[in-house]
């Protein structure tokens, strides 16, 4: 349920408008989700590994901390409390609010998207078991408006010729603007390892942590592609260019402008999920780090209820800043450039743990196949992504760089001791 929560939320609604923008076609775009599906399964093969052989919460912080050095896993620790967790919280805050625009004008994106974070942070700050059972609440309510929302579109199967669907432009596969675009599926893919940041809570995680992973990660690979079918049947890739409110523009297209007010509601509704998903688990990093001495003790610290209330509430903090403050297209860019890194690094430590005999429990189905898949997709999008999109690239570049001091500084305080796996 938490790998859906996380996976199924901003660049579900948004992210075709931006890729047929950059050129991509309609079998472009469904060959790119696909493609995406399967670098995230692979992804999720190898961080099942990973995460059965060290059932720790903290993610690639975990990881990274005790099988590389414990610089990159500061790095990846800040990268995403800042990147992983607070970015996405802000993206899906401030689409959710421009969909509820859409019905309501003059709506204040950016103001209510701050006002948002805040009021379902209090919510899980207050209790946990509060805040799991809402959760589980609107992850099926997304689930189900999705599926009918796909159903709906197939069941009315929209006239037109749609052989661009079944037509690739090979020439643009191979190119930069391609690799842009697999980047912002990479961000609509992104939370596939959410599991693995919360791996101590979850019971008997050397089993349940890479079912979790795979099977949440093939679900949600399932109904991208349906989704993106659904849309492109209903209107063609070159008329969805450049938009952001994707699901607004198929249901006006189809059933009215009245009906695509309703569907952008429910989509509003929709994104509640992945804002408290990320809220509930992004500040588990910055308690562990807390613990390991690499941040302030106050962060570790859990309230009367057994919540890490202040971690909660500097998630939420940053969340808030971002949403007030950055450009949606760059924010995009951004989180998936960066966060593709460390993820690569952490697929990359699985050669380590088996070459040093380290992994008794083995998930990875195919070694070495499916890390070398995901390892060589993720190396293509980073080296043509930063041609193509220099800004978003440098601003992720300076984001490791200022990890990396942060890690000298606080380095002399830590506490961190690597625990060897047995």
């Amino acid at each position: 349920m938490t790998v859906v929560a996380n996976m199924i939320g901003t660049g579900a609604f948004t992210t075709t408008g931006y890729m047929a923008q950059s050129g991509a076609g309609g079998g472009d775009i469904l060959l790119a989700w696909m493609l995406g599906g399967l670098i995230a399964l692979c992804g999720a093969l190898c961080y099942g590994e990973v995460g059965a052989n060290l059932p720790h919460s903290g993610g690639e912080y975990y990881y990274l901390s005790r099988l590389v050095h414990p610089s990159l896993g500061f790095m990846s620790g800040a990268v995403s409390v800042i990147v992983g967790f607070a970015g996405p919280i802000a993206a899906a805050a401030m689409l959710m609010n421009s969909y509820v625009a859409t019905v309501i004008p003059g709506w204040p994106v950016r103001a209510m998207a701050a006002a948002l974070i805040m009021g379902l942070a209090l919510l899980h700050s207050r209790d946990v078991h509060i805040g799991s059972r809402f959760q589980t609440i609107i992850t099926v309510t997304k689930v189900l408006l999705i599926i009918g929302f796909i159903a709906a579109v197939l069941y009315a199967f929209p006239q037109g010729d749609h052989g661009d669907l079944l037509k690739v432009n090979t020439k643009f596969l191979f190119s930069p603007p391609f690799a842009v675009v697999l980047v912002l599926v990479a961000f609509a893919y992104a939370g596939w390892n959410a599991a693995a940041y919360i791996a101590t809570e979850l019971k008997d995680p050397k089993r349940t942590l890479p079912r979790s992973l795979l099977l949440g990660t093939t679900i949600v690979t399932i109904l991208y592609f349906l989704l993106n079918l659904s849309y492109l049947l209903a209107v063609p890739a070159q008329k969805l260019s450049g938009i952001e409110e994707v699901g607004y523009t198929v249901a006006s297209s189809l059933w009215g402008a009245n009906m695509g007010g309703v569907v952008s509601m429910l989509i509003a509704l929709t994104l509640l999920c992945p804002i408290s998903s990320m809220l509930m688990v992004g500040p588990r990093i910055a308690e562990a780090m807390a613990r390991d001495g690499f941040l302030p003790t106050w962060l570790s610290r859990l309230n009367h209820r057994n919540v890490p209330a202040r971690a909660i509430g500097l998630q939420a903090g940053i969340a808030t800043l971002i949403a007030v403050t950055l450009d949606f297209n760059t924010l995009l860019i951004y989180i998936g450039f960066t966060l593709n890194i460390f993820a690569a690094l952490t697929v990359l430590s699985l050669f380590r743990l088996r070459r040093e005999g380290r992994s008794r429990i083995k998930i990875c189905v195919g070694y070495p196949i499916p890390p070398l898949i995901f390892l060589g997709f993720t190396i293509w999008m980073t080296v043509w992504s930063i041609q193509e999109q220099p800004v978003a690239a440098f601003y992720g570049v300076l984001t490791l760089a200022s990890g990396y001091i942060l890690y000298l500084f606080r380095a002399k305080q830590a506490r961190l001791v690597i625990d060897a796996v047995e």
